[in-house]
């Protein structure tokens, strides 16, 4: 059995992620694939030990700043 941190508030699914930030889920897993979005940072895979689908978390701050889609930034 395998031990993972909790996630935050901040940590959220993939249809969440894309659609609190505007974009569609493609273009987040474009923005991963082109290592805009780094591992750890603003993204990770919390499948299962041994799972062979990747399930993603998205850190809502982190992917919205490197978007700059900061609320009140200019």
């Amino acid at each position: 059995m395998s031990i993972k941190k909790p996630l935050s508030n901040d940590w959220v699914p993939t249809k969440t992620a894309a659609t609190e930030l505007g974009c569609s889920i493609g273009h987040l897993f474009n923005l991963k694939e082109d290592e805009t979005f780094k591992h750890g940072k603003h993204f990770r895979d919390i499948r299962r030990t041994n799972g062979r689908r990747a399930t993603y978390r998205w850190h809502l701050p982190n992917c919205a700043a490197i978007l700059d889609l900061h609320p009140g930034r200019r």
